[in-house]
Protein backbone atom coordinates (compact mmCIF):
# COMPACT_ATOMS: atom_id res chain seq x y z
CA UNK A 1 0.00 0.00 0.00
CA UNK A 2 1.31 3.40 -1.07
CA UNK A 3 1.52 6.27 1.51
CA UNK A 4 -0.80 7.85 -0.23
CA UNK A 5 -2.93 5.07 -0.01
CA UNK A 6 -2.83 4.91 3.77
CA UNK A 7 -3.03 8.82 3.51
CA UNK A 8 -7.04 7.98 2.00
CA UNK A 9 -7.79 5.28 4.38
CA UNK A 10 -6.93 7.56 7.73
CA UNK A 11 -8.99 10.04 6.45
CA UNK A 12 -11.91 7.90 5.71
CA UNK A 13 -11.55 6.29 9.11
CA UNK A 14 -11.25 9.65 11.11
CA UNK A 15 -14.06 13.23 11.39
CA UNK A 16 -13.62 15.22 8.85
CA UNK A 17 -15.17 18.90 8.24
CA UNK A 18 -15.63 18.65 4.36
CA UNK A 19 -14.34 20.63 0.88
CA UNK A 20 -13.22 24.12 1.52
CA UNK A 21 -13.72 26.78 -1.62
CA UNK A 22 -10.58 28.22 -3.19
CA UNK A 23 -12.21 31.45 -2.11
CA UNK A 24 -11.70 31.01 1.66
CA UNK A 25 -8.40 29.43 1.66
CA UNK A 26 -7.14 32.16 -0.61
CA UNK A 27 -8.82 34.36 2.25
CA UNK A 28 -7.05 32.42 5.30
CA UNK A 29 -3.68 32.97 3.32
CA UNK A 30 -4.18 36.52 2.78
CA UNK A 31 -4.80 36.89 6.80
CA UNK A 32 -1.90 35.41 7.54
CA UNK A 33 0.17 36.74 4.62
CA UNK A 34 1.41 33.54 2.94
CA UNK A 35 0.69 31.29 0.17
CA UNK A 36 -0.11 27.27 2.14
CA UNK A 37 1.67 24.59 0.79
CA UNK A 38 -0.09 22.45 -2.16
CA UNK A 39 -0.16 19.75 -0.02
CA UNK A 40 -2.31 21.46 2.25
CA UNK A 41 -4.07 23.09 0.18
CA UNK A 42 -4.89 20.03 -1.36
CA UNK A 43 -5.95 18.55 2.07
CA UNK A 44 -8.25 21.94 2.71
CA UNK A 45 -9.99 21.71 -0.68
CA UNK A 46 -11.01 18.10 -0.06
CA UNK A 47 -11.07 17.28 3.55
CA UNK A 48 -10.91 21.05 5.25
CA UNK A 49 -10.05 19.77 8.71
CA UNK A 50 -10.00 16.16 10.63
CA UNK A 51 -9.76 14.02 13.43
CA UNK A 52 -7.23 10.90 13.07
CA UNK A 53 -6.34 8.23 15.47
CA UNK A 54 -6.37 10.41 18.16
CA UNK A 55 -4.58 13.80 16.75
CA UNK A 56 -6.05 16.75 14.84
CA UNK A 57 -5.33 18.72 11.70
CA UNK A 58 -6.01 22.29 11.73
CA UNK A 59 -8.16 23.31 9.22
CA UNK A 60 -10.66 26.27 7.99
CA UNK A 61 -14.19 25.05 8.99
CA UNK A 62 -17.06 27.47 8.62
CA UNK A 63 -18.39 28.44 11.94
CA UNK A 64 -21.76 28.06 11.32
CA UNK A 65 -21.39 24.20 10.84
CA UNK A 66 -18.73 23.94 13.84
CA UNK A 67 -21.26 24.86 16.70
CA UNK A 68 -19.74 24.01 19.37
CA UNK A 69 -16.60 23.87 17.95
CA UNK A 70 -15.23 20.40 16.84
CA UNK A 71 -12.03 21.46 14.32
CA UNK A 72 -9.81 23.91 14.92
CA UNK A 73 -9.37 26.99 12.63
CA UNK A 74 -5.84 27.49 11.28
CA UNK A 75 -6.32 31.26 11.06
CA UNK A 76 -7.57 31.38 14.84
CA UNK A 77 -4.65 29.24 16.14
CA UNK A 78 -2.42 30.97 14.32
CA UNK A 79 -3.48 34.33 15.47
CA UNK A 80 -3.55 32.95 19.18
CA UNK A 81 -0.05 31.75 19.05
CA UNK A 82 1.64 34.72 17.96
CA UNK A 83 -0.70 36.48 20.37
CA UNK A 84 0.66 33.96 23.13
CA UNK A 85 4.38 34.53 22.33
CA UNK A 86 4.27 30.30 21.59
CA UNK A 87 7.63 29.47 20.45
CA UNK A 88 8.12 28.89 16.68
CA UNK A 89 4.37 31.02 16.05
CA UNK A 90 6.73 34.60 15.80
CA UNK A 91 7.72 33.44 12.62
CA UNK A 92 5.29 34.82 10.23
CA UNK A 93 5.64 31.75 7.75
CA UNK A 94 5.24 29.37 9.97
CA UNK A 95 1.43 28.09 10.78
CA UNK A 96 0.75 25.50 13.08
CA UNK A 97 -1.11 22.45 11.82
CA UNK A 98 -1.61 20.49 15.16
CA UNK A 99 0.02 19.74 18.55
CA UNK A 100 1.18 16.91 20.30
CA UNK A 101 -0.52 17.85 23.74
CA UNK A 102 3.32 18.55 25.30
CA UNK A 103 3.58 21.64 24.19
CA UNK A 104 5.17 20.70 20.59
CA UNK A 105 3.30 22.44 17.82
CA UNK A 106 4.17 21.19 14.19
CA UNK A 107 3.95 24.62 11.95
CA UNK A 108 4.25 24.27 8.12
CA UNK A 109 7.05 26.48 6.88
CA UNK A 110 4.95 28.58 4.44
CA UNK A 111 8.47 29.75 2.95
CA UNK A 112 9.29 26.36 1.64
CA UNK A 113 5.54 26.97 -0.53
CA UNK A 114 4.56 25.37 -2.57
CA UNK A 115 7.04 21.92 -1.41
CA UNK A 116 5.83 21.13 2.11
CA UNK A 117 7.67 21.39 5.47
CA UNK A 118 6.62 20.47 8.86
CA UNK A 119 8.72 21.56 11.78
CA UNK A 120 8.39 20.71 15.97
CA UNK A 121 9.00 23.40 17.61
CA UNK A 122 8.12 23.56 21.51
CA UNK A 123 10.49 23.25 24.64
CA UNK A 124 14.04 22.11 23.97
CA UNK A 125 12.70 21.26 20.51
CA UNK A 126 13.36 22.33 16.85
CA UNK A 127 13.71 20.34 13.74
CA UNK A 128 11.90 19.70 10.80
CA UNK A 129 10.02 16.36 11.09
CA UNK A 130 8.65 15.95 7.59
CA UNK A 131 8.57 17.33 4.02
CA UNK A 132 5.18 15.19 3.17
CA UNK A 133 2.23 16.28 4.92
CA UNK A 134 0.52 13.11 3.75
CA UNK A 135 3.60 11.26 5.36
CA UNK A 136 3.54 13.21 8.46
CA UNK A 137 -0.45 12.06 8.76
CA UNK A 138 0.53 8.58 8.17
CA UNK A 139 3.37 8.62 10.88
CA UNK A 140 1.81 10.40 13.18
CA UNK A 141 -1.27 7.35 13.21
CA UNK A 142 1.29 4.93 13.30
CA UNK A 143 3.21 6.69 15.97
CA UNK A 144 6.31 7.38 14.03
CA UNK A 145 6.83 10.75 14.93
CA UNK A 146 9.47 10.90 17.23
CA UNK A 147 10.91 14.02 19.07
Amino acid sequence: MTMNQKFEEICAGGEIFGPIPETTIAEAEAGLNVRFPQQYRDFLQRFGSGFFAGFEIYGLPDPEKNDPPLWQDVLKVTKQLREWGQAGAENPAYIPITEDGTGVYFFLDTAASPSTKILAIGPGIERTVSLDLFDFVVDLSEGRVHL
